[in-house]
């Protein structure tokens, strides 16, 4: 099986987190009992997520030029992650300030900077050549310079027969109108059960999931935390159990980490049930350390995780990424 490449659009931040046990009222503060600054963003937890798992990645984002960049960029680096589309500006990188309870709940105050604006295509279009999906975030929808490049990647990736993926936010799902036709022709959609609610107003996951894919999206993954999720394409409604053998630390990047177990999955020749099943192992080790990608697991620990928990779809999951790792891995040597 040829090797397959990831490309993803999204923002790549500093992410600053703040352990408390309760938020304070107005006026008032509180003390944190704990700090973190890693990189974060959706983007780079997804990618991070995937590559960990033996993909192949590509991200497109903007960063600023001052003292966190070169921290940004070498933490996607250090996975093989490719960053020759991560534009350098000037100013100050994207900022998020997570502020996590004692139950592992985050809130997030976030400046999204950089991020905000328009890449230039000549900087990722060559990217496209050696992709064959496309992951968009729905934070790059928030401003008109970054939605202008994700609607550009979806229209060239649509152009060239490659699959798109969209794993939409809170703002993206409040904001969104029908009329903009942003789900159309959406291969695999990753809301959470807020943000299918809010963009179709039913309430039920499986009617929500149902409405999405009346809006466009092929495949529909509604996330549910602790209920597991359910997965809606031609093959009918698949609900996946979560997995609770991790406590719940940090539940910062739970999404993309679902988002990147997944297409990691997909484009290794997994059915969506299956890559689900991966998704939710990724969003669980996730969420049991700080830090958005932290504890994404990797290829060589999934499989044991797979085994210790007696899981044969998680086995064979797990044989399948293993087997388009060593296929990679053999492309390389040959060509080099």
């Amino acid at each position: 099986m040829d090797s397959q490449t990831l490309l993803v659009y999204g923002d790549v931040t500093v992410d600053i987190g703040l352990r408390i046990d309760d938020l304070p009222a107005v006026g008032l503060d509180t003390a944190a009992t704990d700090q973190r600054i890693t990189t974060g963003g959706a983007a780079a937890n997804c990618a991070v997520a995937a590559a960990r798992l033996g993909t192949r990645v590509d991200v497109v984002a903007r960063v600023g030029d001052d003292l966190f960049s070169d921290h940004l960029t070498g933490n996607l680096e250090r996975y093989g992650i490719g960053t020759s589309a991560v534009q350098r500006t000037e100013g100050l990188s994207p900022l998020v300030v997570a502020l996590i309870d004692s139950r592992g709940q985050r809130s997030f105050v976030s400046s999204r900077g950089p991020a905000s604006g328009r890449i230039p295509s000549d900087v990722y279009i060559t990217l496209l050549g050696d992709a064959s999906m496309v992951h968009l975030s729905g934070y790059s929808f928030q401003d008109p310079g970054s939605r202008s490049v994700a609607l550009h990647l979806m229209e060239e990736a649509r152009r060239r027969g490659l699959a798109v993926s969209l794993d939409p936010s809170a703002l993206f799902a409040e904001n969104y109108r029908p009329e903009s036709g942003w789900l159309e022709g959406i291969d695999y959609l990753f809301p959470n059960l807020h943000e299918a609610t809010a963009i179709t107003g039913r309430s039920s996951p499986e009617e929500a999931a149902r409405a999405l894919r009346g809006l466009g999206a092929e495949a529909v993954v509604v996330t549910m935390g602790g209920d597991g999720c359910l997965v809606l394409d031609d093959n009918g409604p698949v609900r996946i159990p979560a997995i609770t053998e991790f406590p719940v630390v940090d539940t910062t990047g739970a999404g993309d980490g679902f988002a990147g177990g997944f297409l990691a999955v997909t484009l290794a020749g997994g059915a969506p049930a299956q890559a689900a099943r991966v998704g939710t192992l990724v969003a669980a080790r996730t969420i049991s350390e700080r830090g958005g990608h932290t504890g994404s697991p990797y290829l060589d620990e999934l499989g044991d995780l797979a085994r210790s928990l007696g899981d044969e779809d998680l086995q064979e999951a797990a044989e399948l990424l293993l087997g388009g790792a060593r296929s990679g891995l053999s492309e390389e040597v040959q060509g080099s």
